[in-house]
């Protein structure tokens, strides 16, 4: 096997810690020979600097877009796929800055998950966070990460969003090919999490932290709501994790549709900066507590 490894680095200032322990996490875990293309368009001067000491780092100078959010990721992993393709790597992953292999063997336990009909491996719902996939699917069915209007307005896509509770976000592109295709995906399911269930670990494999790089929100705006109404929200998660599986996903789903709004932005933002901290100050002796404690 030779491993592409696909990162879009777009890192906030303060994560320096996350960046690290994604790149040392990658090195123990992985005995497969492996490269990682990086994207470094917005990255600080000092983060790109440290990926170019990096032996196994290939920095890929994407032409620099306007677009944002899921499209602006998606637009660079489109460049790093075909940069991966190209240098001959016999299979794909990619991963986010907050995501990184846990078990020593992970590449091959994936590679072991994919065929000619089960087309990519995946953690549940399908994510960029760790999308695996072997170079023939890509060459054959050229999937793209995004969809593009004509098929997000297709019956078909419709039929699959609703079949898979997908969100349009990169990957879904993958997940709609193999499903027009006829194929499949195996799915890692989630194994740990903790109480506030933003840091997760899926087949005992990978670990993501949900939204690390994306949730910023200044300490004043912690003063603006009432503690009690962060209390309340925590409470709520808490209880809803309790539930059966089925039960507690379309709850959680529910609750997150109010995302949007300024105080439950602010309890997230309390609740992840919490959990970095906790992950930072001993990787090691974090990710095993978080297994111990939903084994």
């Amino acid at each position: 096997m030779k491993l592409g490894i696909l990162v879009v680095y777009l890192v906030n200032e303060d994560d320096e810690p996350l960046l690290d322990l994604h790149l040392n996490q990658i090195e123990e875990t992985t005995r497969v020979p492996y490269t990682i293309y990086g994207s470094v368009n917005r990255l600080m001067p000092k983060f790109r600097w440290k990926l170019e000491q990096h032996p196994e780092v290939k920095i890929c100078e994407c032409p620099d877009t306007d677009l944002r959010g899921i499209y602006e990721h998606s637009y660079y992993l489109e460049y790093l796929t075909r940069a991966a393709i190209q240098d001959g790597v016999t299979h794909v992953v990619t991963l986010h800055v907050d995501s990184f292999p846990v078990r020593l063997g992970w590449a091959e336990k994936l590679a072991q998950k994919v065929s000619d009909i089960c087309v990519f491996a995946t953690i549940d719902p399908l994510n960029t966070a760790c999308l695996f996939f072997p170079r023939d699917f890509y060459i054959r069915y050229q999937p793209t990460f995004l969809l593009s209007r004509e098929d997000v307005s297709s019956p078909q896509c419709r039929q699959y969003r609703k079949k898979y509770h997908v969100s349009r976000h990169s990957g879904i592109g993958y997940g709609f090919k193999a499903y027009t295709e006829g194929l499949s995906w195996y799915s890692l399911r989630e194994s740990a999490k903790d109480s506030a269930d933003l840091c997760s670990i899926y087949g005992g494999l990978i670990f993501h932290v949900c939204g690390a790089v994306r949730v910023k929100e200044a300490s004043s705006l912690l003063q603006s709501y009432s503690h009690r109404y962060i209390a309340a929200i925590r409470g709520l998660r808490k209880a809803i994790s309790t539930l059966p599986s089925p039960l507690e996903k379309k709850l959680l789903r529910r609750l997150m549709k109010y995302q949007s709004g300024k105080p439950y932005r602010v309890y997230i933002a309390q609740e992840l900066e919490y959990e970095k901290r906790r992950l930072f100050e001993d990787p090691q002796s974090y990710l095993r507590q978080l297994q111990e404690s939903n084994t």
